[in-house]
């Protein structure tokens, strides 16, 4: 089937597709340039594809005489035959190769997508006279960076949580700490000094044994790089390693809330003694990493896991174009097959969409009134009526069960003008940044249309998935769409969003606004009460509230299929699921 993928290549080379039948001029050279050959080599290649059937050649004579080819077959007949059979012999990577073809035409490419997601979910294959359970699953990108020290995205977070391990695990359902790579710990009474007591017996996925080295390693590191997560670990002072197997920290002052920054995604704990790399991490978590290109990241079953071993084998997470409109993250659609009707589970994210304010940039949008004005154009419950999807309810807070106490009633595009009078308003135009994924756009587009009907000028300015956190908005925007949601672990959700660097809430807010939140929540970690706390996190949402610095818009569900084979399917608070706990029925597995 070579000669298949040639042809295509050539036709895609071309200034236009080519029909068949249709004669066009080429040369030898571009031929050359566009397989990656000599001229030699193009013109074996070239009498191949003659006696294959795919095209008709004839060799211009004389200088200033360009060859003539007429293609004889189909180029979407020959590209969806040449991906089925690629995909017929389990070559995935090289059908990928199909899908990432330049310029190959949309709708093609969505359905050979199509064909690709049937040839997913769970496989069962053979090994050694042994079954090996696989899952392969679809992503829309390739992650931008798996460096615990510069995680960004809930995807990064989710998929360094089946390669690592922390210290200790949240368990948000009973609110407290339970162990992870430290069987104990303990504190003094003001909480201003904590040790940690590891196992023994730990192993990398190099073999090495996990020590309090690795742990300090770990620390430093994020210190070291600068890590946007530092402002958590700013009140340690030393770090002491009584033995191979006890680490202490010691804090400038207490910090009640230590155990939720060492439990975080940032601290997944690496060895000391390897240099680190995204394409071969080495973790101590169920998965170790077996292969990590721009095509697929492979995920195999880490045998010396210290606790219970993955119930699968591989998981293989390949990464679809990003033209190819999909979820992040998703288990491959069941239609079902005679009585087997697909699994669903359904959840309320914790965590909101909202617009918020580039406080560090001069403009009306620091004017009270044309903040009062933008919440009424702004309008949650039109949004939510007229866009609807997976946007279920009006927020008022970064949490659902706080926005159901609140009462909501639809803004008037009168009051709003009124408001844009009062502020000065002379007609400025505005830029509003939103992240380019399908809900934001149109959020976007939705929030531009109400703009003009109040007589406000908004741009759209749409940010990329590889630009997210690196994006000049800092600078430009006015305001900016976002979602946020808030890990299972909600009181260090909180302090995330408000505290790290990467944060656009922490960006876009004042050096005012800084130091106001910031004495709240040294406050929230030196509370003992979580009822105290929960106070603490009211007032600072109704300070919100009361000024505008952002507009609470909606919170959304998510529903998620999957093949009714798979069992131990369970979701965190961004959707993840576990793939550890994952394993198959034995009446599916053929």
């Amino acid at each position: 089937m070579i000669s298949s993928e040639q042809y295509l290549s050539i036709l895609l080379s071309l200034p236009t597709l080519p029909k068949k039948g249709e004669t066009i001029s080429v040369t030898i050279g571009e031929l050359a340039n566009v397989l990656y050959c000599t001229p030699r080599n193009v013109k074996l290649i070239l009498r191949k594809l003659a006696e294959d059937g795919f095209i008709q050649w004839r060799g211009g004579v004389g200088r200033g005489h360009p060859s003539q080819m007429t293609p004889l077959r189909d180029f979407n007949e020959v590209a969806v035959g040449h991906f089925q059979d690629l995909l017929v012999k389990d070559k995935i990577k090289e059908a990928m190769n199909i899908l990432y073809l330049k310029d190959l035409p949309l709708p093609l490419r969505h359905k050979l997508h199509r064909f690709l997601e049937n040839r997913f979910g769970f496989q069962v294959e053979r090994a050694n006279a042994t079954t090996v359970d696989v899952l392969r699953v679809t992503m829309r990108r390739k992650p931008d960076s798996l460096d615990p020290a510069f995680v960004s995205t809930s995807t990064e977070a989710f998929l360094l949580q089946q390669i690592c391990d922390t210290l200790l695990v949240f368990n948000p359902k009973e609110k407290t700490f339970i162990p992870g790579l430290a069987h104990s710990w303990e504190s003094n009474d003001d909480g201003s000094q904590w040790t940690f007591y590891l196992r023994k017996g730990v192993r990398f996925h190099n073999g090495k044994l996990l020590t309090s080295k690795d742990v300090l390693y770990t620390f430093q590191r994020l210190q070291e790089l600068q890590s946007p997560s530092r402002w958590q670990y700013e009140e340690v002072i030393h770090v002491e390693i009584p033995s191979d197997f006890i680490i202490t920290f010691h804090l400038r002052q207490p910090n009640l809330l230590f155990l939720h920054f060492l439990s975080s995604f940032y601290m997944y704990v690496l060895p000391h003694d390897v240099t680190f790399s995204s394409s071969g991490i080495i973790g101590t978590g169920p998965f170790r990493m077996t292969e990590f290109t721009n095509q697929v990241l492979v995920l195999e079953a880490y045998e010396d896991y210290f606790r219970e071993r993955a119930l699968l084998d591989r998981v293989e997470l390949w990464f679809v174009p990003e033209d190819i409109q999909d979820d992040l993250y998703q288990l491959p659609d069941w239609s079902g097959q005679g009585e087997k009707k697909a699994a669903e589970i359904e959840y309320l994210m914790d965590g909101s969409q909202f617009v918020v304010f580039n406080f560090r940039k001069k403009g009306i949008h620091h004017n009270r009134y044309f903040r009062k004005a933008m919440r009424l154009i702004f309008d949650r419950l039109s949004i939510i009526e007229e866009l609807a999807e997976n946007r279920i309810s009006p927020a008022n807070s970064f949490l659902p069960v706080k926005s159901k106490q609140a009462d909501y009633e639809r803004s008037p595009i009168d009051l709003a003008k009124n408001y844009l009078r009062e502020s000065g308003y002379s007609g400025e135009t505005l830029k509003l940044y939103y992240l380019d994924k399908k809900e934001f756009v149109d959020d976007a587009r939705w929030l531009q249309q109400r703009c003009e009907a109040a007589g406000l000028t908004i741009t759209l300015h749409p940010i990329s998935f590889d630009n997210y956190y690196l994006t000049n908005a800092d600078e430009e925007a006015d305001l900016l769409i976002i979602c946020e949601s808030l890990e299972d672990d909600t009181e260090w959700g909180y302090l995330n969003l408000f505290q790290n660097e990467s944060s656009f809430l922490r960006r876009f807010l004042s050096d005012k606004q800084h130091s106001w939140l910031d004495e709240l929540l040294l406050q929230f970690v030196q509370t003992p009460s979580a009822e105290e706390r929960d106070k603490i996190i009211d007032k600072v949402e109704q300070k919100i509230l009361d000024e505008e610095w952002l507009l609470f818009g909606y919170h959304m569900n998510k529903i998620s299929r999957y093949h009714p084979a798979l069992n131990g399917v369970s979701f965190d608070s961004f959707g993840w699921i576990n793939f550890s706990k994952l394993w198959i029925r034995k009446d599916m597995q053929g």
